[in-house]
Parts: structure tokens; C-alpha cells; sequence
């Protein structure tokens, strides 16, 4: 559970509880942590507490996987007060991320629906065109969304749950077009003014399942056709180090050793894909075909 002095309405809103898993709250400070490690210079760590600052936006300080502060104060005052969209982008990008590192938890840089074989996420680089994907997925095979952008693996649990993120599909403006949205009738992103959030449009399943398989998604070389390739081994740790989300965070908290154990083993307990193809959004249908058919497959 998580309570917040801020509104957040990006987030789903729970009935209270007694104890809170996670507070946000607004505070002021001055002292100054010795940088531990190599993190970026706006940033800064020790044991059980981080610290980054944004220009002109605020400070934040997160302490013990339980609690972020967030410092108003303009660092270098252009005008009076903060922006309350940058704010919560941040807030929820990079603050959050550092939190559960400190969990000790895995975030997970993907999007996610529960398919007819349960959950398959899809990460990859940016640009890779993950949300558009699911987002394909889910209108045309009214597969149910879980998250877009970051979900949470937590190491201790008996199965691999993924715990979604906030219930919203981000989409560029040509993504929107191709799915018949307007713009116009949706929320502009946080942080990019090219990018629109669906939320909670047609529904998300908002609670933990397995995660079932975790895909690369690439480019394929020009001319070449779709293919889905199975991985296994350091191939597939690979994968799942690079869909870590804020992984400079998961060093300096968990340490390289644990990291790469925490990783190891969730690569060892799903299906893990690289999947190529052409990047098309008129001939969506033909170049997910192998994917859709693997996906089915493993259902029967």
C-alpha cells in the first residue's frame, strides 16, 4: 500500500490501511550524502538512502525502501513554485525505481498483457516500439494490459509474480493514429510532448499473476522477415539485465553479486524470447504472426 501527501492520478486509488507499505511526503533538507560508488553526479547513495536532485523542479530523498521525500524548493528559481506534472514524472520514474532497488526487488523495464499462455512481457530498447505493440495486442485480441513501461518482480516470492505498474498505455502520436484514437481525448505524457497515456482505457488487470515469458523485441534487418527465437542460459540473463529498469540503482543497492543471482534465476524460471521484425505500423497482423502463433501454442 502506498500514502501520499501529493495527488497522484496516474495511480489507482485503494481503500486505506492501517499500515503503509510506502509514504510519500513533502519535507525540506539541507545535509548532503557522501556519494558512494559511481552513480551520476546528480545523484548520490548510501546503504539505505539515495538522493538526485532536478533542476528547478525538486530534490528527492529516498530512504530504506519505505519513504520519499520530496524538497519543493527550486534549486535555480526561474519563476515562483513547482511544476506539479514534473514533479510526478519524476516522483514516479526515478524516485519510485530507486525505492524498490532498495527493496531489493527487481523492476522491470516492459509491457505486459495476460495472453492465452499467461503473462508475456516485451521489453527492448527505446524506440523499440514496446508499448505500441501491446497496445496492438491488446485491441486486437482483447488481450488484458497489466502494465506499461515498469513492473516488479520480487526475488523471495515461490512464483515469478509480476506486479503491475500504474494502469496507463503510453503511445506516440502515430501509434494513437494507427489504433483510431484522437488525441486530443487523452493525457498528454509527463515528460514528452509526443507521447499521450491511455488510462485505463478498456480496463487493466491491476493485480500480481507469473510472468510467463519476457521477449527482446529488435528490428529486423531490412527486407528480412519475423522471427522469434527462443534463449537460454547467459543469453536469456542478458535479456533480463538489460530490461532492468534503472539498473545504476539495482548496483549500488543490491551489489553486482546478488544482482546477477537475482537475475540468473528469473531468467532460469521464464521463457525468454528474441523476437525481430519489420517496423511497419501498416502490416502490424503479418509482422506479429510468429509471435501470436508461439503465444497460442504454448496456451494448447
Amino acid at each position: 500500500m502506498l500514502s501520499s501527501q501529493f495527488e497522484l492520478p496516474e495511480l489507482r486509488v485503494t481503500a486505506s490501511s492501517p499500515t503503509q507499505d510506502i509514504e510519500i511526503l513533502a519535507g525540506s533538507f539541507s545535509d548532503i550524502i557522501k556519494s558512494e560508488g559511481v552513480i551520476e553526479a546528480d545523484r548520490q547513495s548510501s546503504a539505505d538512502c539515495s538522493e538526485f536532485s532536478i533542476e528547478g523542479i525538486a530534490r528527492y530523498r529516498i530512504e530504506q525502501g519505505k519513504r520519499i521525500l520530496i524538497d519543493r524548493r527550486m534549486l535555480k528559481t526561474h519563476g515562483t513554485g513547482t511544476p506539479n506534472r514534473d514533479l510526478r514524472g519524476h516522483l514516479l520514474g526515478s524516485a519510485m525505481g530507486a525505492l524498490l532497488h532498495q527493496k531489493h526487488w527487481l523492476p522491470l523495464h516492459l509491457s505486459a498483457l495476460e495472453t492465452p499462455s499467461g503473462v508475456w512481457g516485451f521489453t527492448g530498447d527505446h524506440g523499440a516500439g514496446i508499448s505500441t505493440l501491446a497496445a496492438w495486442l491488446h485491441y486486437h485480441h482483447d488481450w488484458p494490459l497489466l502494465t506499461d513501461e515498469v513492473g516488479v518482480i520480487k526475488p523471495d516470492e515461490a512464483l515469478p509474480n509480476l506486479h503491475p505498474g500504474p494502469p496507463r498505455l503510453k503511445l506516440r502520436r502515430d501509434a494513437v493514429a494507427s489504433l483510431g484514437f484522437d488525441h486530443q481525448s487523452l493525457s498528454r505524457d509527463l515528460t514528452r510532448t509526443d507521447k499521450y497515456h491511455l488510462i485505463q482505457h478498456r480496463g487493466f488487470h491491476t493485480y500480481a499473476q507469473p510472468l510467463k515469458a519476457l521477449v527482446l523485441l529488435e528490428h529486423a534487418d531490412r527486407g528480412a522477415a519475423a522471427s522469434l527465437e527462443p534463449l537460454d542460459g547467459q543469453e536469456a540473463s542478458e535479456v533480463v539485465m538489460t530490461a532492468l529498469y534503472l539498473p545504476e540503482w539495482g548496483q549500488a543497492f543490491n551489489g553486482p553479486a546478488r544482482l546477477m543471482a537475482y537475475v540468473s534465476e528469473l531468467s532460469r524460471r521464464i521463457q525468454v524470447y528474441r523476437y525481430r521484425r519489420p517496423w511497419s505500423l501498416d502490416d502490424m497482423a503479418r509482422n506479429l504472426a510468429p509471435l501470436v502463433k508461439q503465444i497460442n501454442a504454448r496456451a494448447s
